[in-house]
C-alpha cells in the first residue's frame, strides 16, 4: 500500500518497495490564453478543496517563475513536479506550440499512467499521434464548477485508496456522472441545477 504526506510543500510518496517520488503539485492546469478565464475559476475551486494546482498566473506561480527559466521550469512542473496534469483541450490549445508542448512532456513523463487528463472544453480533440481516440481518460465540459468536482475527486480517490474498494471506482469518462457532491465545486453546482429547476417550474 501506498503512504502518502505533505512535507514542506512537497507531496511524498512511499511504495511498497521503499522507492520515493516527490510532487509540489496534485495537479497541474495547461491550457490556451483564450481560455484562461475558465481555468482561472477552475484553480480557485480546486484551491478551496485544499488540492495544490499549479496555474501561470496564480501569484504563487509568478513568483517561482519570476527571473527563472521559465521554460526549464515549465518542464519540470509538467513533467516531474505535478502528480497530476489537466489540459483544457479547446481549438485554440491545439493551434499553440506552448500547450501543446506542455501537453506532449506530460505525456511523455507519465508514460500512459491515467494521470495526464485531457478536458475537452469545445469538443476539439487531441490529436490521434498525442492521445489515444479510444482512451476514456478524458472529461467533456466546459463548467468550470463541474471540472474543478471531477478534477477534485479522480485526485481524491487517488489519496485514499484503502477506502475505496476498486469496485466503487467511477470510471475516467462515464458521461460526466461522477458523484459531484462532496466538494465545494460540487455543492456550487447542484445550487446552480436546483436554481435552473426553479426557472423551468
Amino acid at each position: 500500500m501506498n503512504i502518502e504526506v505533505k512535507y514542506n510543500e512537497m507531496i511524498i510518496i512511499t511504495t511498497d518497495r521503499g522507492a520515493t517520488m516527490e510532487y509540489r503539485y496534485d495537479i497541474a492546469l495547461s491550457y490556451a490564453k483564450e481560455n484562461e478565464d475558465i481555468v482561472n475559476t477552475v484553480y480557485h475551486y480546486l484551491k478551496a478543496e485544499n488540492i495544490t494546482a499549479f496555474f501561470a498566473p496564480s501569484s504563487e506561480a509568478q513568483t517561482l517563475l519570476s527571473g527563472q527559466n521559465q521554460r526549464k521550469i515549465f518542464y519540470r512542473i509538467f513533467g516531474m513536479e505535478s502528480k497530476y496534469v489537466a489540459l483544457s483541450v479547446t481549438k485554440h490549445y491545439v493551434a499553440k506550440k506552448v500547450p501543446m508542448e506542455e501537453a506532449a512532456i506530460a505525456f511523455s513523463k507519465h508514460h500512459g499512467d491515467g494521470r495526464v487528463i485531457p478536458i475537452y472544453l469545445d469538443g476539439t480533440p487531441l490529436p490521434e499521434t498525442l492521445f489515444d481516440p479510444n482512451s476514456t481518460n478524458y472529461y467533456c465540459s466546459s463548467n468550470e464548477a463541474e471540472i474543478a468536482s471531477l478534477i477534485a475527486n479522480r485526485i481524491k480517490l487517488d489519496k485514499q485508496p484503502e477506502q475505496m474498494p476498486k469496485a466503487a471506482v467511477p470510471p475516467a469518462h462515464a458521461g460526466n456522472t461522477m458523484n459531484i457532491h462532496d466538494n465545494v465545486a460540487g455543492v456550487i453546482l447542484s445550487i446552480n441545477e436546483l436554481n435552473l429547476g426553479k426557472k423551468d417550474d
